[in-house]
């Protein structure tokens, strides 16, 4: 008998199906019962996996990720399932939160020894073990992305980091078709293919504004472009703010710039200001790392001349301004190099070295502040086009310098 039919009928023979169901133990069960979506796992009188059961709290989060996790794989569960059971996953208290993804990371990592989960099958079986293979493969994947010193999540080590991507993935898993094989296919095959500006476009939220541009230079030697920006405006403050207690909830507190993302989000979404105005968000956040600062595109109608969003409450340390925040006083053309993945610290100094190393040795481009390096690398702007919640492998990122024409 071939591999792969050998190996569907093996998962056929001895696995049950992955759940369809998106009650995930949140509704009491009886003794003994059998929980929806859990095979055999059996819970005492009255647990509920995502709420009580104090006496066996980690029977019932192992019950819990064990659910999410398999309902979230499947291929042919409905997407309404899904969504209403990350709904009910995020309405749990945080910590509670962190148990259950901490239980996933270990369900996860006890599926290595099995050969259903030790490839990607070119088929998707209906196998726990093959789909807990898919998770396994694609968080050590995330983790090789973004490792050391200069990852943006590095509080509380791997363990952490590990729990952080099991909930990216899972919000991924919440739309779509084809389940957590599907993913791994996706994932795999963004790799393999070149970054192109027309991918980049690909990964930009259709649903958010965004700077308007004209490309001057395409396809600039080493994956680069120069753009010609119209005027936008920003608000903007610190990144290395404090997270505030009054501030608005914000669901990763212990990421980098997390206060700063606090104080624009408030300011923007929330409707922290002096009309109480709640905007729409946008893209890309800006960042640069010479000033400090952080800043929120704000949306098009206070673009133009004369246009007035506004103002920050006095105590938000937010500020408002036009030319992008600054990005655009010293140029309306930027140079940018775009680039996939997370924006680590690493990542981006070594981006940020090969954009100014291609402008440095180009025939038809220079730095608008002129030749001096320590200059040049003041003036580069980190841009980020997604949620923190969005895999490696859709994620557009850039960095970018104020250009002008060689006379």
């Amino acid at each position: 008998m071939p591999c792969a039919l050998l190996i569907f009928a093996t998962a056929t023979s001895f696995t049950r199906s992955l759940p369809t169901s998106s009650h995930i133990s949140l509704q009491p069960h009886r003794r003994g019962s059998v929980c929806p979506g859990l095979g055999t796992a059996r819970l005492p009188r009255g647990a509920c996996s995502m709420t009580d059961v104090e006496a066996k709290p980690s029977m019932t989060d192992a019950a819990a990720a064990r659910s999410l996790l398999l309902l979230l794989a499947n291929r042919c569960a409905a997407e309404e399932a899904k969504e209403a059971a990350l709904r009910d996953f995020m309405s749990v208290p945080p910590e509670q939160r962190d148990r259950v993804l901490d239980e996933a990371v270990s369900l996860i990592a006890s599926s290595s020894d099995s050969l259903l989960a030790s490839r990607r099958w070119p088929l998707p079986l209906p196998s726990r073990r093959a789909a807990l293979g898919s998770y396994a493969r694609l968080l050590d994947s995330m983790m090789r992305e973004e490792p050391g010193g200069g990852a943006r999540f590095t509080d509380g080590g791997d363990s952490v980091k590990r729990r952080r991507f099991v909930g990216v993935l899972l919000r991924q898993l919440r739309r779509g078709k084809g389940g957590v094989w599907a993913l791994e296919r996706e994932a795999a095959r963004r790799r393999r293919q070149e970054t192109s500006m027309a991918e980049m476009l690909r990964r930009t939220p259709d649903e958010l504004e965004t700077p308007a541009y004209a490309v001057v230079a395409a396809d600039r030697p080493g994956g680069w472009e120069v753009r010609e920006y119209s005027e936008f405006s920003v608000a903007s403050t610190r990144r290395d703010r404090a997270v505030a207690a009054s501030g608005v909830p914000i669901q990763q507190p212990s990421l980098p710039a997390a206060g700063g993302f606090q104080a624009l989000a408030g300011y923007v979404l929330g409707g922290r200001n002096a009309e109480e105005e709640k905007m729409a968000m946008t893209t890309p956040v800006l960042s640069s790392a010479a000033t400090g600062q952080m800043s929120f595109v704000l949306p098009s109608k206070y673009w133009g001349e004369g246009a007035e969003p506004p103002a920050p409450l006095p105590e938000s340390g937010v500020q408002l301004g036009r030319n992008g925040g600054g990005a655009l006083e010293q140029s309306s053309a930027l140079a940018c190099l775009w680039f996939g993945g997370f924006a680590g610290g690493d990542e981006v100094a070594r981006r940020k070295e090969q954009l100014l190393e291609a402008v440095r040795g180009d025939g038809d481009w220079e730095a608008a502040c002129g030749a001096d390096e320590e200059a040049q690398a003041a003036s580069m702007l980190l841009m980020q086009y997604n949620d923190p919640f969005t895999p490696p492998w859709q994620r557009r990122n850039e960095v970018a310098l104020p250009v002008r024409r060689l006379a």
